[in-house]
C-alpha cells in the first residue's frame, strides 16, 4: 500500500462551504471577487453526495451502527426487487425519511434515497451502483436547507498499481436552496481510492466540477491537492468524520477576476468542520455542511 507525506496537508480542501465568519486579513478585493457562493454550493453538493454514500453503504452492508450514525432511527430501509439490476441480495434499497426527525449527526432528512447495483457487489471489479433521490432534502448544520435531485454512478475499476481499490464517480445534480434561495447545479467527476492511514480507511478523491450556483454565475473546480474523507462504514464511531479533513480545491468563476482556493484547516485526523476561503490574498473562515 502506497505511503503518502501528508506534512504539507495543512492545506486542505473541498469543504468549500458555509457562511463567511470573519475575515482575516483586510479584503482590499471587489464585493464581487469575494462571492463564495460557488464554494458554498460546491461544500454542499460535495457533503450531499458522500453522506447519502455513506448512508446507502451502511444499509447495504447491513450495519445496525451505520444506520445509528446516518439515519439513526429516523430511516426505514426496504429491499426492492428489481430485475433490471443484479439479482445478488441488496441489489436494489430504499433508504426513507420522515423529514420530522432529527438524525443522531443533527442533520434534519427528508424523502427517499434509492441505490441499484449492477454487476456485482461493491468491492467487485466492473460493478456500478447508481443512486437517485425522490421528494430528498437535507437541513445541513451551516444553516442551509436544500432539495436534492439528480444522479450518481459509481464504477469500480478495479485496484490501481500500488494495490488499492479506485471507482470512477460521475455524478449531475441540483441543488434547491429553501425559502427562494436559488438553484444550484453540480456536475462532477472524479475517482475515488481506498486508502489506509494511520488505522484509519480513507476516501482518496481527485477530479473536477462544473456548475452553475444558486446566483447564476457559471463555475469551474479543480481538486489541487487530493480531498480526504473517512469512510463510515470500515471505521469504528471513533474514527469517523463526517465532512471532509484536507485537500485543496480551485474555483474558477465567470466574470470574476481572481480564482478563489478552499483549504482545510484541520488535517488528516482532524473533524473541526471548518475550511479557509482564499480570494486575492484575502482569508475568510467558513464553516462545513
Amino acid at each position: 500500500m502506497k505511503t503518502k507525506q501528508f506534512l504539507t496537508l495543512g492545506i486542505l480542501s473541498v469543504a468549500l462551504a458555509g457562511a463567511i465568519f470573519t475575515g482575516c486579513k483586510k479584503d482590499t478585493t471587489t464585493s464581487t471577487d469575494a462571492d463564495v457562493s460557488a464554494a458554498q454550493d460546491e461544500a454542499n453538493a460535495s457533503f450531499v453526495l458522500q453522506d447519502s454514500k455513506s448512508i446507502s453503504d451502511g444499509a447495504a452492508q447491513n450495519q445496525a451502527t451505520e444506520r445509528m450514525e446516518s439515519g439513526g432511527p429516523c430511516a426505514t430501509y426496504r429491499k426492492i426487487a428489481d430485475t433490471t439490476y443484479d439479482s445478488q441480495l441488496d441489489s436494489a434499497i430504499e433508504i426513507s425519511f420522515p423529514g420530522s426527525c432529527v438524525s443522531p449527526d443533527g442533520r434534519t432528512r427528508s424523502g427517499d434515497i434509492f441505490v441499484f447495483w449492477n454487476g456485482g457487489r461493491y468491492f467487485d471489479s466492473g460493478s456500478v451502483i447508481t443512486m437517485t433521490f425522490r421528494n430528498y432534502s437535507v437541513k445541513l448544520l451551516n444553516g442551509f436547507t436544500v432539495g436534492v435531485t439528480g444522479t450518481r454512478k459509481l464504477t469500480n475499476v478495479g485496484k490501481d498499481s500500488a494495490g488499492d481499490q479506485s471507482w470512477n464517480f460521475i455524478a449531475n445534480l441540483s441543488l434547491v436552496y429553501s425559502n427562494g434561495g436559488g438553484t444550484a447545479t453540480w456536475n462532477s467527476t472524479r475517482t475515488n481510492v481506498l486508502q489506509k492511514i494511520g488505522g484509519v480507511w480513507y476516501y482518496e478523491i481527485n477530479g473536477s466540477a462544473s456548475g452553475e450556483t444558486r446566483k447564476g454565475v457559471n463555475y469551474n473546480i479543480n481538486i489541487t491537492n487530493t480531498l480526504y474523507h473517512t469512510a463510515w462504514w470500515i471505521n469504528a464511531p471513533a474514527n469517523r468524520c463526517d465532512c471532509f479533513e484536507a485537500g485543496e480545491v480551485e474555483v474558477t468563476r465567470t466574470g470574476h477576476t481572481y480564482p478563489l482556493f478552499l483549504t482545510f484547516t484541520g488535517g488528516i485526523g482532524s473533524c473541526n468542520h471548518t475550511a479557509t476561503a482564499t480570494i486575492n490574498g484575502n482569508n475568510y473562515n467558513i464553516t462545513l455542511p
